[in-house]
């Protein structure tokens, strides 16, 4: 998972996200920056030349800028949502000049879903490897009681059409983590279960926003972290 997590920090960057400087809207003087925030939170000043502070919304002066305000354009796009949880907003940099604008709404962009996509991807695989060959009918029946005739019925029609690869294709993401609870793989709460899936769900779907809100990013950070996290060592299995 780890070296996953590494690969992914090296392709996806906030570059992909981020506003270029030469695109964004910018401002000399609380006037000219009222008229823009109706559209944008934060607009850098001067208007032209080397970026030196911002205006924002609700404020009548102008902010300095602050380390806080500023992150590497190398930094990966999992990590992301946790600083943008922890500032609503950063300026981008590049060797020692602002290259770009970052805002939480720029999680929703589509180039912020591939590494998170890939991450939960990878996650559902690694708990699939480590329980896939102790499931059995009598398992299913116990972990999923009313839903195991049909879950049992769908792996019965694939030995039929001989296309049979085992129980692999009949499970959902949720039913991997209740497995992996079941064989005490993992032990996730039935509410982070429902996170995982509907995240998995938003990004799946190209309709779907990440966030709609700023707070709505400790949900994503949370799922993060979850997917992130190393399973427990293997303990004996409950059959």
């Amino acid at each position: 998972m780890d070296k996953i997590i590494k690969r992914l920090d090296l392709i996806f960057s906030v570059r992909d996200i981020m506003t270029p400087t030469e695109t964004m809207k910018r401002a000399s003087s609380i006037e000219e920056a009222s008229a823009l925030f109706n559209e944008y939170d934060v607009v850098p000043f001067p208007k032209t030349g080397k970026i030196k502070g911002f205006f924002q919304c609700n404020l009548d002066e102008p902010c300095d800028l602050k380390p806080d305000h500023l992150i590497s354009d190398t930094t990966g796009l999992l990590n992301m949502p946790r600083l943008l949880a922890e500032n609503s907003f950063r300026f981008v940099i590049s060797a020692d000049k602002i290259s770009g604008y970052v805002h939480y709404s720029d999680l929703n962009k589509p180039a912020m879903k591939v590494p998170l996509f890939v991450l939960i991807q990878a996650k559902e695989k690694q708990l699939w490897n480590r329980v896939q060959k102790e499931i059995t009918e009598n398992v299913v029946s116990k972990v999923f009681s009313s839903r195991a005739k049909k879950l049992i019925q769908k792996r019965d029609k694939a030995k039929k059409g001989n296309v049979d690869i085992g129980w692999e294709g009949v499970f959902t993401l949720p039913d991997i983590l209740r497995l992996a609870n079941h064989f005490q793989t993992t032990n996730i709460p039935n509410d982070q279960i429902e996170l995982l899936r509907s995240t998995r769900n938003d990004i799946s779907h190209s309709d779907k926003n990440l966030i709609g809100k700023h707070r709505d990013i400790s949900r994503l950070v949370e799922a993060l972290n979850l997917c992130q996290s190393q399973p427990p060592s293997r303990s004996k299995q409950p059959m």
